[in-house]
């Protein structure tokens, strides 16, 4: 996330009906979504499954994220339409190769690598609260 130059994706455990689901990756390049749900979507992807730069998000300031207008399920599609295209993805995670999210009842765990490699659980719950720990 923290190399994002425009719009970075990953794959996501434990969601839509799936042990994950990920972009599908060739010679560095999204080419597909392997998903359990609406494989037709321009970026069949969860919110999170991907990252803007802020950079992005200033140089696009009419793009908005709906929470209402939206058909159900297409709110990530919708918004990522107004900022990128597909080819333009940057895939992490060892070209979609890693799943470095969980999607677990009330909250979401992340596995991220700090600059030493130790692994740091972050858990991020309903609301804005934010728990950090050491594993």
């Amino acid at each position: 996330m923290r190399t994002t130059r425009k719009v970075s994706v990953w794959p996501v455990g434990l969601v839509g009906g799936r042990r994950y689901e990920r972009p599908v990756v060739e010679n560095g390049k999204v080419v597909g979504w392997y998903t359990g749900w609406r494989a037709d979507r321009p970026f069949a992807i969860d919110m999170a499954g991907f990252a803007v730069s802020l950079q992005v998000i200033l140089s696009h300031p009419k793009a908005v994220f709906k929470r209402r207008g939206s058909q159900p399920g297409m709110q990530e599609s919708d918004f990522l339409k107004q900022i990128t295209t597909v080819e333009e993805l940057e895939p992490k995670a060892n070209n979609c190769t890693k799943v470095p999210i969980y999607f677990l009842k009330r909250f979401s765990v992340v596995f991220v690598e700090d600059r030493t490699n130790k692994v740091l659980f972050y858990r991020f719950l309903c609301g804005t609260h934010e728990q950090k720990r050491s594993i």
